[in-house]
């Protein structure tokens, strides 16, 4: 019968290590995610799917993206109106434009008041006779309103603009700190099993990287192809207002480079998710060689290292240019369309002028070419949007990726609250199987059957592979049986819950895992309410409160990453105190001694006594010589129960537990 480790194996050096099943189910969330480095795609596991994602329609993402901001309809409408103000603002020198020229070519003397009236009216001659500007030329006087006038819309023009890109980019950061969240939240509610088959450098590219580039785009969305669009919609009609026949010739290239546009802005998409995806896998790199440097250093693996993060980096250099160039050759186009569209203009306008033809006047056509200009500049914005809004939809793709995929694989919980373990907690005829490659299913567990009595020890023993580490997952619901039942007190552990079960149950890893914060707060983790006094009696009973009080900073002092400035022993009598502290009436143990020296162990037991008084315990046991005197031991083999009892009577029988304790 097939038999599966727990363990991933690590490739941090491109060796396979061996690992023990019995692992940390503290750690059990980070060591999962460690898939080997061949594997690509996301979580490494289909490729295929991985890239298909990155074709995603960029406009339903976006819509999606946006509607998380739905929420704060009040700043959206904020945004909305200072777009919609921003863009009477960008086109309003166009009309000031026509009557600049109009002023300043009416000749000297001749109907020089008429057009100061013309564009300001009575009002125009009050200004000119009250203020005085320009003497007895009304031409000065007119251009002196002008130019006021102009700098009052400038005003105005940075005022709306400052709210549409503030507002935007407000909106923008909402969205992104909701992805983060959701991403967080579709992270923390998965089975343990749904890491198995994803890297964890992967996922924190995700988190880091992809939902952050998203920002930009976003923002291109929310001004560059919002905002923009409606100063382009402004320009375009006043220049047909003014002109429409050199209008539309001035217009004439805009589709012709349309197609070619939307295709290298499809080509930033594409080539986006495949950067991002290289970044993922830059990021894996780097976190197997931080999680393994001991293990580099000591195979002196750097040189290979090296090479392995420079290959992933050259890989992503290329995907990189490949977008750039892209972006490149879109800049590139508008820059031509804009100088073709204005020699059109000249050209055919300075004609129709000088000509007479078609009624194009000086006025109309110096107001003209302000519109053109006009058009143009918000157009460069747009092509500029529209290909930062592909890049990002790229990045984006990533980050739904993880939000929808596998729906199924979300951590099960029912309804049923249940309080301490009062009867037992019951295997009844238990099956359970991993998918493995191809679809096959990797037997663990078959017809499992136990009972662990209420304030009992029970051991659970048996060779690396058998199938212990699966039955602790049942019981903490990281796994979902295939058939059979686990039961707490009568009650179906599917029913349960979780956050009900899991408040039942405190958990000291074979490697205690500590958190980047302070011992009091580490403690505490599962039980943050606790007071200082209730802190420190669970340090005492763990036997490391002389330790902590030996610090500079005592409970205040930072455990710092993995607990690099405790030993193996202190952070095992940690993770006890957090136990102690919980005061669950279920606890799940993994041998905790097994990796310690004398003295240390020494210290550990003793705090495990405090801890186990009372309390229904199961031990997963690898030195048989901690669990002799246990209430009951299970022997497991090939995912089976084959012998159960007490030290004395398995010892008697001579079967597999008496091989097992001799060969230690």
């Amino acid at each position: 019968m097939p038999r599966r480790s727990r363990n991933r194996e690590m490739r941090s050096v491109g060796v396979r290590p061996q690992t023990r099943t019995g692992e940390a189910w503290e750690m059990r969330a980070q060591t999962c995610m460690r898939t080997p480095s061949n594997q690509t795609g996301f979580g490494g596991v289909d490729n295929h799917r991985a890239q298909s994602m990155s074709r995603r329609r960029p406009l339903s993402m976006t819509i999606r993206l946006l509607g998380r901001a739905a929420q704060h309809r009040w700043v959206i409408v904020a945004a909305v109106v200072a777009m919609l103000l921003a863009a009477v603002a960008e086109t309003a020198p166009i009309a000031l434009a026509k009557a600049a020229v109009g002023v300043v070519f009416v000749e000297e003397g001749a109907g020089e008041e008429s057009a100061l009236t013309a564009w300001f009216g009575d009002a125009g001659l009050w200004c000119a006779e009250t203020v005085g500007f320009g003497g007895e030329d009304r031409r000065l006087a007119a251009l002196g309103l002008i130019v006021a006038m102009l700098l009052a819309v400038g005003i105005f023009s940075a005022a709306a603009t400052f709210g549409s890109v503030f507002f935007g980019r407000y909106i923008a950061g909402l969205v992104v700190r909701d992805l983060r969240c959701a991403l967080m939240d579709r992270i923390l509610t998965r089975e343990v099993s749904w890491f198995s088959k994803r890297r964890a450098g992967d996922i924190l590219a995700r988190f880091a990287t992809d939902v952050g580039h998203t920002h930009p785009g976003i923002v291109a969305a929310l001004t560059s192809l919002t905002l923009q669009p409606l100063i382009l919609a402004f320009a375009a009609t006043a220049a047909f207002v003014l002109n429409w026949r050199l209008a539309l010739a001035s217009t004439i290239v805009l589709p012709i480079i349309a197609v070619p546009m939307m295709a290298l802005g499809r080509k930033v998409n594409r080539h986006s998710g495949r950067s991002m995806m290289s970044l993922g896998e830059a990021s894996e790199a780097v976190n197997q060689t931080l999680s393994g440097l001991r293990v580099v250093k000591a195979f002196g693996a750097e040189v290979h290292e090296r090479a392995r993060y420079r290959a992933v980096n050259d890989t992503w250099l290329k995907r990189q240019v490949k977008k750039v160039r892209a972006k490149a050759a879109s800049r590139g186009l508008m820059v031509l369309m804009s100088v073709v569209s204005l020699a059109i203009a000249l050209a055919m306008g300075g004609y129709l002028v000088i000509t007479g033809e078609w009624g194009l006047d000086s006025e109309q056509f110096g107001a003209f070419l302000v519109a053109l200009a006009t058009m143009y500049r918000p157009l460069r914005h747009i092509t500029k949007g529209y290909n930062d809004w592909q890049d990002s939809m790229g990045a984006a793709a990533r980050v739904f990726e993880v939000l929808d995929a596998d729906e199924g694989s979300e951590q099960p919980s029912g309804d049923v609250e249940i309080g301490p373990v009062r009867r037992s907690i019951v295997f009844d005829q238990v099956c359970f199987s991993y998918g493995g490659e191809g679809g096959e299913e990797a037997q663990v567990l078959t017809d499992v059957s136990f009972e662990i009595p209420a304030g009992k020890t029970v051991a659970l023993v048996g060779p690396s592979g058998a199938g212990k580490s699966t039955i602790a997952d049942l019981i903490l619901r990281f796994q979902t049986v295939d058939s059979g039942r686990v039961l707490v007190d009568g009650v179906s552990i599917g029913d349960v819950r979780t956050g009900s079960l899991l408040d039942q149950v405190a958990i000291v890893g074979q490697q205690p895992f500590v958190f980047n914060a302070t011992v009091r707060e580490n403690i505490a983790y599962g039980r943050p309410d606790a007071t200082t006094d209730q802190i420190e009696a669970a340090a005492r009973a763990a036997q490391v409160h002389d330790v902590i009080t030996a610090l500079a900073d005592g409970y205040d002092t930072v455990v710092g990453e993995r607990g690099e400035s405790f030993s193996g022993g202190q952070l095992q009598r940690l993770t006890i105190a957090r136990a102690i502290l919980k005061d669950a009436s279920f606890l799940l143990l993994d041998e905790a001694t097994s990796s310690l020296d004398a003295e240390s162990e020494r210290a550990v037991q003793i705090a495990l006594k405090n801890l186990l008084r009372g309390k229904t315990t199961l031990i997963i046991a690898h030195r048989l010589s901690t669990i002799v005197d246990t209430d009951l031991i299970l022997v497991i083999d090939e995912g089976r129960i084959v012998e159960q009892g007490t030290h004395a009577s398995l010892i008697a029988n001579e079967g597999t537990y008496a091989r097992l304790y001799r060969a230690q």
